[in-house]
């Protein structure tokens, strides 16, 4: 057996996994439905470069799309900051120079790779901008390396940081880039997506490493309406670096906040991933999650309940649970043995835990810098402790003033132990007693936090931590590890799940508030061509309404089948549909004019299937006519036209409030088309 038998870590030597068992969690689907959210943050080990990989295959597939990799290696990173402090020490000075910078930069990237497309370059007019095109560079070279040369180019030792930001724009004749890329981009009808991931290699937690990424923050936000969504930028940013450009950029609620996706993994959403991958990496055949885990999880880690025991020495993030099966099927292995059991967890979980609070403390070096010496200061105590007895062991730390600057300072900030408490409490350190629930909540957020903690209130250390600090008692049973919960799962929903069903609940709503009949036909079209995006995000692209606009027939709503599932595959293959069509109806009741009408654009591409969207209550064809025209279709012309009611559109989407691992979607289409072919079709035999 390999030594990751479950995967590497590293998203970028894990491309196997990531390929055959990536689990798509409702993060991932909601930066499929829309560009709402570029900036995705998330802690160490919350799977960004993965989402970033999957993110960008997924946009490599689709037609007219283009897409551009960012990932600067730690040395590139370092060496633009002699550059970048060119711009000054103030830090919003700092901040919109290199936000020009990035900005010309991704610019210039895109450029490059029109004039070296076989189709696109024709539409580039470079006669404007040659000088820029030649001075930038190859593909070959990184963009860190090539902005730090342009920017040594134009830069004049004598001008003050001020005239360097204000002449910046004018000197990278920003604006004539634009114009020309923009003029390409919709010749070309060509879409870009840029992935900028490993944002903080090179990373340094002061004024202009916070401010260069900041900026590159900012650029990708401003690409995005500048350029009529032709370009959009995703930036993955660690949680830590995030949080420290809200503090000290006063423009952050305004420009970024909004703009923000922030990862969350729950226990469902990290079993579901972890059953993938053991499927994937012992050829099992069972598709039941539980059943995969029980084949290979035995004794006391059998079920879920084994799984949150596992899971419980973890932060909750896919990095942990990795590592700490890696390790535990490699010792089975090593004992002649396929499956696990609690002893191969206990002999990994004490490194596990050591480097689980390094991370911890690497994490908030920044915006926390005395936070190894508060977590040291419980080495040795109880896992459960009252609030008297943590203040007691922090009090000490407050006291001390022989500590280095940044400590110190940070020491100073607190007015008593209590707010130290609740700093410690806002990153997942420790967890309090809520009595209603009669259960410990954590919260991994690094979020403000809005807990009181009085004399008697029950706290209890992370138990991933427990091994690293020699607790007193480091050994959980079952009944403990069902009493802790994480703060986003269960307390609150997650602000990415709530944001997301904000936008499910009031599209639901606009359908009851659209009158049947040609009143409301444009508003019912709308609202389908929305319904449609959402509900086939990442199974049908290009979803357009109107396509041709000039063309005596129009078909209402289009998209292209990438035949990225079973149910799209079947369609393409049995009805050769690359193009689908979604033919809108106000009303209820279907008549031959209606049939008619789909048939005559059912030709090439459309190849012989489409579906015609009603206000009808359910999905069943109506007995004489509809039933009738569907046959007669399918008889003589082997066409075959589903019906589709608003209401089975939103059905779909309130399930999407709470996906499942299995589709309901895919499965009830299928079950559908089955129902035509078998039942309404008849089936005749030369």
């Amino acid at each position: 057996m390999k030594g990751n038998v479950l995967g590497d870590i590293r998203a970028e030597q894990d491309t196997t996994m990531l390929d055959n068992a990536f689990w798509e969690s409702s993060d991932y689907r909601s930066l499929l439905e829309s560009y709402d959210r570029p900036i995705v943050v998330g802690r160490r080990g919350t799977g960004k470069s993965a989402l970033a990989y999957r993110l960008a295959k997924h946009w490599a597939g689709k037609p007219k799309t283009q897409i551009i990799k960012i990932s600067p290696e730690e040395e590139q990173v370092i060496g633009l900051r002699d550059i970048f402090e060119q711009f000054g020490g103030k830090y919003l000075h700092i901040k919109a120079g290199t936000k020009m910078a990035w900005r010309y930069s991704i610019y210039m990237e895109i450029i490059v790779e029109i004039a070296n497309h076989y189709k696109f370059k024709s539409n580039l007019d470079l006669s404007h901008i040659r000088d820029h095109y030649l001075s930038w560079g190859s593909r070959r070279q990184s963009i860190s390396s090539k902005i730090r040369r342009k920017l040594k180019d134009i830069f004049d030792g004598s001008e003050s940081t001020q005239s360097r930001i204000a002449e910046l724009s004018d000197k990278l004749e920003l604006e004539l880039i634009e114009e020309v890329l923009l003029e390409a981009l919709e010749k070309s009808n060509v879409q870009y997506v840029v992935f900028a991931d490993r944002l903080d290699e090179g990373y340094s937690p002061d004024n202009l490493g916070v401010a260069i990424i900041d900026g590159f923050v900012q650029a990708a936000i401003d690409i995005k309406s500048r350029l009529n969504e032709r370009v959009i930028a995703f930036a993955f940013v660690r949680d830590n670096i995030y949080r420290a450009i809200s503090a000290l950029d006063p423009d952050f609620t305004r420009n970024i906040e909004g703009q923000t996706l922030r990862l969350h993994w729950d226990e469902y959403n990290l079993f579901n991933l972890v059953c993938n991958r053991i499927k994937i990496a012992f050829g099992c055949t069972q598709e039941n999650s539980v059943r995969i885990w029980n084949q290979y999880a035995v004794r006391e880690l059998k079920g879920r309940e084994g799984f949150r025991l596992a899971l419980k020495l973890t932060l909750y993030r896919p990095r942990d649970i990795l590592v700490l099966l890696n390790e535990a099927f490699l010792r089975a292995n090593s004992h002649g043995r396929k499956e696990i059991v609690l002893e191969d967890i206990d002999s990994t979980a004490k490194t596990i835990s050591i480097n689980r609070l390094n991370d911890l403390h690497k994490e908030y070096e920044y915006i926390f810098p005395s936070l190894d010496e508060f977590t040291r200061s419980f080495y040795g105590s109880d896992s459960e402790i009252t609030v008297t007895d943590a203040i007691d062991r922090i009090d000490p730390i407050l006291k001390n003033d022989r500590l280095e600057k940044n400590k110190q300072r940070d020491i100073f900030l607190f007015d008593d132990a209590r707010q130290v408490l609740q700093r410690l409490y806002s990153v997942g350190f420790f967890g309090i007693h809520n009595e209603q629930s009669a259960s410990f909540v954590f919260c991994h957020d690094g979020k403000d936090p809005d807990r009181e903690f009085t004399g008697g209130t029950r706290l209890l250390l992370h138990p991933c931590y427990w091994l690293a600090l020699s607790t007193t008692r480091s050994n959980m049973n079952l009944e403990e590890a069902e009493d802790i919960h994480d703060e986003y799962d269960i307390e609150i929903a997650s602000e990415t799940k709530n944001q997301r069903n904000q936008r499910i609940e009031a599209l639901v709503k606009e359908l009851s508030e659209i009158n049947e009949g040609q009143e409301g036909a444009h508003d019912f079209e709308a609202w389908c061509l929305k319904a449609v995006k959402i509900i086939f995000a990442g199974t049908l692209c290009n979803v357009e309404l109107h396509p041709n606009k000039n063309a005596l027939q129009q078909r209402d709503i289009v998209a292209t089948n990438l035949e990225e599932s079973k149910f799209w595959r079947r369609v393409f293959k049995d009805y050769k549909s690359r193009q689908v069509i979604f033919e809108v109806k106000n009303f209820k009741d279907l008549g031959s004019s209606e049939y008619r009408q789909l048939h005559s654009y059912l030709c090439n591409d459309y190849g012989n299937f489409a579906f015609i969207v009603t206000r009808s209550l359910n999905n069943n064809l109506e007995k004489g006519r509809e039933l009738n025209w569907a046959r007669e279709l399918y008889s003589d012309h082997k066409k075959v036209v589903i019906k589709l009611s608003a209401k089975f559109l939103e059905k779909h989407l309130k399930k999407l409030r709470n996906p499942q691992k299995h589709d309901a979607l895919e499965k009830e289409l299928n079950a559908l088309l089955d129902t035509y072919v078998r039942t309404y079709f008849p089936n005749k035999c030369k």
